[in-house]
């Protein structure tokens, strides 16, 4: 098997999916202005791990992320009890929550004997991409030697497509009118808590394997790209994860093959690339959206120009347009 399919396809294969998982639910916490929601469950994931491992005894995959996934979902929900409660910003009632759930879980990480879980701080930041590859022995094929994260975001992808086709209607009208969401009805609040959880998913699948930082870019950065060309809400979410997608490529290439590329004394970490990519292509999308907005605007006024000079030099326009006496 050559290196490709066993070192780079195993790892573009977990970014493009945490691509898909995280950038479709993402353009919903960016038309709702709830980016930073993102940021409150990457960070509110450690005491969930802590106690995952303390609860189970063991590092078992599924045991950290179900205390991952419930650590974030209770982060979100104390954030909006805090907002309920308090009438403060929803931005200010994350910040409050999410430092609270990382210091509780560095608090349980030296006090409660769980230093043996063994969470780097470089894999918390910025996840383990290049440990995704393929050895398949003699009998075992490509598929079946995947690492399980691989499978986790497949899993958390499907989720996050499913919960867009299936309540797109009502996710629509509770991100442009939450007020006639809630008078009419046309949207029930279970919409809004299905995509929560389905986001909380999708982040926590992608925490393991990408890391907090390229999370939140996932998040928030292919619907920002997508934003000034979009216009619809459909037509962003197929837009942001197709432009988004060729970014991913290039930045994981230009990682892994920074030797001969960028001329590194060493490869790259995948993730970090990523991120700096698609934070680099927003004000690049932005701008390249402000230049052809300008052309056309003076295109457009060039004709109308053109045609009121014309209109000017032709006598019959003149008659036309010339009062009865």
């Amino acid at each position: 098997m050559n290196a490709f399919l066993s070192i780079d396809l195993p790892a573009v294969l977990a970014a493009t999916l945490a691509l898909v998982a995280c950038g479709t639910l993402g353009n919903w916490l960016v038309l709702r202005k709830e980016a930073l929601a993102a940021d409150a469950i990457a960070h509110a994931v450690l005491p969930g791990l802590v106690a995952g491992y303390l609860v189970t005894g063991t590092r078992s995959p599924w045991a950290m992320l179900g205390g991952a996934a419930c650590a974030g979902l209770a982060a979100i929900l104390l954030a909006r009890v805090v907002t309920r409660a308090t009438k403060t910003g929803a931005s200010t009632a994350l910040g409050i929550v999410f430092t609270a759930f990382f210091a509780l879980g560095v608090l349980l990480l030296e006090t409660q004997g769980a230093r043996q879980v063994d969470l780097d701080p470089s894999c918390v930041l910025f996840g383990s991409l290049e440990t995704f590859f393929v050895v398949p022995g003699a009998d075992a094929s490509w598929f079946t030697t995947l690492p399980t994260s691989i499978w986790t975001l497949a899993a958390a992808a499907a989720i996050a497509i499913a919960t867009t086709v299936f309540t797109f209607k009502e996710l629509a009208i509770r991100a442009f009118d939450p007020a006639f969401s809630k008078v009419s009805g046309a949207a029930p609040r279970w919409t809004d808590d299905l995509r929560l959880i389905a986001t909380t998913f999708a982040i926590v699948a992608a925490f393991e394997a990408v890391g907090s930082v390229l999370v939140i870019a996932l998040v928030a950065c292919p619907a920002l790209i997508a934003a000034p060309f979009a216009r619809s809400v459909r037509g962003q979410i197929i837009t942001s994860l197709l432009v988004s997608f060729p970014i991913v490529i290039v930045a994981y290439f230009a990682a892994a093959h920074a030797e001969r590329i960028l001329h590194a004394p060493h490869a790259l970490n995948a993730s970090g690339m990523i991120a700096a990519f698609l934070a680099a292509a927003v004000p690049l999308a932005h701008l390249v959206h402000r230049l052809v907005s300008r052309d056309k605007v003076g295109n457009m006024v060039g004709n109308m120009g053109g045609r009121m000079g014309e209109n000017a030099r032709d006598p019959k326009s003149r008659d036309v347009n010339r009062r009865p006496a």
